[in-house]
C-alpha cells in the first residue's frame, strides 16, 4: 500500500511538472530594499477578467515580475512573502530598433502563486533590453491611488470620507505598530534574447 501511494505521488508530481508552462529567466535576481526581484517570460496567458491586458492570441509573451521579501525586510514582510501593492512599469526595446514597447504590470495569481505580469506583443525575435521600474504603493497616478491637489473622489468612494480610495495599499506609521518608509523607485535593466516560447503547455 505504501509503495502504491509513493508511485501515485511520483506520477502526480510528474503530471504537475508537465502541466507547467516553461518559464525563461530574464537576467539575474536583483536583491534590494528588502526584496528579491525576478523577471521571466513565458507563453501568453488567458486572463480573467477579460480585457485587463492584451489578448493572449495577439501577444508573444507573458512578462512576469516575481517579487518576494528577503530576511529583515523593513516593511513588515516575512522572508519569502509576496510583496503586494507594487506599481510596476516596463519598457522593452529590440536591438537596432527605435520602437519602444511599454506598459504596466498588473497583480495576478497563477498556479505557482501571485506575481505581477502583462501580455506583450514583441517586435519579432531578437535581442531585447528590458527596463522595469518597481515603485512603492501610491506612487503612480496610473494605478489609481495617487491623488493630486484638487482631485475629486468618486461619489461614495472611501476618499469621499477622508480616505484615498479602497484601491490604495497603506502602511502603519504609528510608534507601536509602524513599519519602515517605502523604498525609492527601483530600476532593473536586463538584456535577453527572444527566440520564441517553444511548445505551449498548460499553466
Amino acid at each position: 500500500m505504501r509503495v502504491k501511494s509513493l508511485v501515485a505521488a511520483v506520477l502526480l508530481a510528474g503530471a504537475a511538472t508537465l502541466a507547467q508552462a516553461a518559464e525563461f529567466p530574464i537576467g539575474k535576481p536583483l536583491v534590494t530594499a528588502g526584496m528579491e526581484i525576478n523577471t521571466v517570460y513565458l507563453q501568453p496567458i488567458t486572463m480573467e477578467p477579460a480585457g485587463m491586458m492584451n489578448d493572449a492570441k495577439k501577444s508573444d509573451i507573458h512578462l512576469e515580475a516575481d517579487i518576494h521579501a528577503v530576511a529583515k525586510n523593513p516593511n513588515g514582510y516575512a522572508e519569502g512573502d509576496w510583496i503586494p501593492g507594487l506599481e510596476i512599469t516596463y519598457k522593452l526595446q529590440k536591438a537596432g530598433s527605435a520602437k519602444v514597447i511599454e506598459g504596466l504590470m498588473m497583480p495576478m495569481v497563477a498556479s505557482d502563486g501571485p506575481h505581477y505580469g502583462d501580455n506583450v506583443k514583441l517586435d519579432g525575435v531578437g535581442k531585447y533590453t528590458l527596463t522595469m521600474v518597481v515603485n512603492a504603493p501610491g506612487t503612480l497616478a496610473e494605478f489609481g491611488c495617487k491623488m493630486g491637489a484638487g482631485a475629486m473622489a468618486a461619489s461614495g468612494a472611501h476618499a469621499a470620507h477622508g480616505g484615498m480610495g479602497p484601491w490604495c495599499f497603506g502602511r502603519h506609521v504609528d510608534k507601536e505598530t509602524g513599519v519602515g518608509p517605502w523604498f525609492k523607485p527601483i530600476t532593473k535593466t536586463v538584456e535577453f534574447t527572444f527566440s520564441g516560447i517553444g511548445k505551449k503547455g498548460g499553466y
